[in-house]
């Protein structure tokens, strides 16, 4: 069976925290994609949804791109940007062929799709990554291993 392989791919999150489900994310992500378009959410539009104070944008970029160098890639195949919203350049962009998404968000994909055909835009092709759980069987997240750990600030 022969792997699809598109031009660009999308992934985006807060990646505050990075986990085994992030991991999970940019090696799909990477595997699938020529090009990787990883949107990282902005300090703004991070706390106006998270319970916790999210780690420093920049903190955030630089953890990315090291863990994006530890799954063998580099920076000519990997664009990382600031998203002020839950699509980022999903909804207009015409070169993104595919987005990676977990279970979790896969619903916000659906909606991405049905903006694009409302812009005249082709669907993204959905590539769903199944969501990973430790081994009490609880959802792995970056408020799990803040809870866990006992860092709620990011001076803990």
């Amino acid at each position: 069976m022969q792997r699809l392989r598109f031009r660009k791919v999308a992934v985006g999150g807060t990646f505050d925290t990075l986990h085994t489900g992030h991991t999970a994310l940019l090696f799909t992500a990477l595997n699938y994609g020529r090009k990787v378009l990883v949107g990282v959410t902005s300090d703004e539009f991070a706390q106006a949804y998270k319970t916790y104070k999210v780690k420093p944008l920049k903190i955030r970029f630089l953890n990315l791109r090291s863990l994006i160098k530890e799954l063998g890639s580099n920076d000519r195949d990997v664009i990382i940007d600031v998203i002020n919203d839950p699509y980022g350049p999903t909804i207009v962009d015409p070169t993104i062929d595919a987005i990676v998404v977990s279970l979790e968000t896969l619903p916000r994909a659906i909606e991405i799709n049905n903006l694009r055909r409302e812009r005249g835009l082709r669907p993204l092709y959905i590539i769903a990554v199944p969501i990973i759980k430790d081994g009490l069987g609880n959802k792995v997240s970056s408020t799990l291993i803040r809870d866990r750990t006992g860092t709620k600030e990011l001076g803990d």
